[in-house]
């Protein structure tokens, strides 16, 4: 088992525009843009954040991230997404209920994207910051995640990458009452999905 690494969340002097971790501002992209399209409102999902991997960035986007939207709690219900750059692979997503008339099989679908580069966001931009162990925090990267409800693991050999916690946050986010938000990696680090909880 990993160890945590505990971090808070503070402002950056301005924008950033380096492939580093960060909350808020605009992605900085290392291919072409693949801005993901909310399932039940056609609409681009708000950016969240980007982190840093040996080999590259992940990208994390929530429907109206400051708002309720059915949904977008759980990993594949089409209201979040985690893109992967570089020689990523789209989010598949379920697909169930009446959603199944519209494209006309129960088969899992990548999410849509757009190619482009900039668009709604949830705050200016800001940095993670590391800190000392903090036994209070579920703010953290690595290690085992600290689950508000039962263990909701997306896929079979998935390890978690980031959690955060909202009442850390400097700005609002919409993860349920005093919700954590949870970014998870496939075992190829080729696939990424996230999912909140709320107490």
């Amino acid at each position: 088992m990993s160890r945590r690494n505990f971090f808070t969340v503070e402002p950056a002097d301005g924008p950033v525009v380096e492939p580093i971790s960060k909350m808020g501002g605009q992605p900085v992209w290392l291919e072409q843009p693949q801005w993901p399209i909310s399932r039940n409102h056609g609409t681009p999902m708000s950016f969240i954040a980007q982190i840093k991997l040996p080999a590259g960035l992940i990208y994390v986007f929530m429907t109206d991230a400051t708002e309720y939207v059915d949904d977008a709690w759980e990993a594949d219900g089409g209201e979040n997404a985690v893109i992967i750059q570089p020689d990523g692979r789209l989010p598949l997503l379920g697909v169930y209920g009446s959603i199944v008339e519209v494209y006309g099989s129960d088969d899992p679908r990548p999410i849509d994207v757009s190619a482009q580069a900039t668009g709604p966001t949830v705050a200016a931009d800001h940095l993670l910051v590391a800190v000392p162990d903090d036994p209070d925090s579920y703010q953290f990267t690595n290690g085992e995640p600290l689950w508000l409800q039962n263990p909701e693991v997306p896929g079979e050999g998935y390890g978690l990458l980031l959690q955060w916690e909202s009442e850390r946050l400097p700005f609002p986010i919409n993860f349920g009452d005093a919700g954590i938000g949870y970014v998870f990696l496939s075992p190829d680090l080729r696939e990424g999905r996230f999912l909140w909880q709320n107490s």
